[in-house]
């Protein structure tokens, strides 16, 4: 106990500051220190991650402008009105359009029908080598010598954490435009269908 309650020497007294010292050295390091830059060193990746997030995005939109700009060049001269039904040669068509490409679907809804105009809504989807090649195909398809009408397109890298570049994937919502007037056949008409259904109830209740 003596020990204990002695007065320490100069030397002790120095010992004992510089240990305090290096104790406040070590907590501030360790409780400190490293937490913040850690925390710097995670600031900093998120915003390397941002910054290449932001150029993407930046990319991506000078890449939509351009296809609006395209897009708006193509309106041209109006093409042909074929008389309904010329669906084959409108498949057809498509077919040879999309045929380079890396693959494409087609899908035709149901015509409608407003006095004498059909119109044949379909959508096509198609994955092509680049974003050039992608307007060409719509050019051709919106220029065709069938009277066609383009209402709705996307187009996306198939690397779709890149800009529009390389590879892309390319939706089109789009109409074709034919005329009863010369038809050769009543086929697929939903006005004929009705008649046709209404007749066959008749037939069914006079038997």
């Amino acid at each position: 106990m003596k020990f204990l309650s002695r007065d320490f020497t100069q030397k002790e007294r120095i010992l004992l500051i510089v240990l305090a010292v290096l104790l406040l050295v070590v907590f501030y390091y360790y409780v400190v220190d490293i937490p913040l830059r850690d925390q710097q060193a995670e600031l900093e990746s998120r915003k390397s991650s941002v910054e290449a997030e932001l150029t993407i995005a930046n990319a991506k939109v000078e890449e939509y402008e351009k296809m609006a700009k395209d897009l708006k060049k193509m309106d041209g001269d109006a093409s042909k009105m074929e008389s309904y039904n010329n669906r084959t040669n409108e498949i057809n068509f498509l077919n040879d359009l999309l045929a380079n490409t890396s693959s494409y679907s087609i899908n035709f809804e149901p015509v409608t029908v407003d006095n004498n105009q059909v119109r044949r809504e379909f959508q096509l989807a198609y994955t092509c080598g680049s974003y050039n090649e992608a307007i060409t195909i719509l050019e051709k398809l919106s220029k065709c010598k069938y009277r066609c009408l383009i209402s709705d397109v996307g187009c996306a890298s198939v690397n779709t954490n890149t800009a529009i570049t390389g590879a892309v994937n390319v939706t089109v919502n789009a109409t074709f435009y034919e005329t009863l007037v010369g038809k050769t056949t009543d086929a697929g008409l939903p006005e004929i269908e009705e008649q046709v259904t209404d007749e066959a109830l008749d037939e069914a209740a006079q038997q």
